[in-house]
């Protein structure tokens, strides 16, 4: 049996009213608050509304190898080149590779992907995560937090 979606009792026969701008399907105590709309024949269909089933979701999410820097380090000396030869294949500035190798600076992911490229390297790891995992994730309570995306800094006193 459908339920009115205003007052949300079971009712037999539902009618589609517009009540306060918006399009409901009403009991007949509720229809007397807003305009009935008529409906022209369907051939029998019915005004239940279907639930679409959940969709799975996968989130893919790219990270970087842990010790970045050392590994460009390692396969740029490999390959007998200096700093400025990877900054000159790179397009890129001198400075800027020597704060990667450090690891002071992550490169983002399309740099990265341009690094593994000329050094014949692996730097980007992709990680999959189900809907599951992202909604089991945080608060105890089941779903996603902001607290859950911020990572707080602590200031040193």
């Amino acid at each position: 049996m459908p339920n009115c979606d205003m007052c949300g009792r079971g009712a037999g026969v539902l009618k589609r009213a517009k009540i306060e701008g918006a399009v409901l399907d009403v009991c007949d105590g509720c229809a007397g608050k807003g305009e009935i709309i008529r409906i022209p024949y369907g051939g029998g269909r019915s005004f239940q509304r279907s639930v679409q089933p959940a969709r799975e979701v996968k989130v893919v999410e790219y990270e970087l190898a842990s010790g970045f820097g050392k590994i460009i380090h390692n396969a740029r000396k490999v390959r007998e080149w200096d700093v400025k030869k990877l900054s000159e294949v790179l397009h890129a500035k001198e400075s800027l590779m020597h704060k990667i190798e450090a690891g002071k600076i992550k490169p983002d992911l399309s740099f990265a992907q341009r690094i593994e490229h000329a050094l014949g390297i692996k730097l980007v790891e992709k990680v999959e995560e189900d809907d599951d995992d992202v909604k089991n994730a945080g608060s105890g309570r089941g779903g996603m937090t902001l607290a859950d995306f911020v990572k707080v800094k602590k200031v040193k006193k």
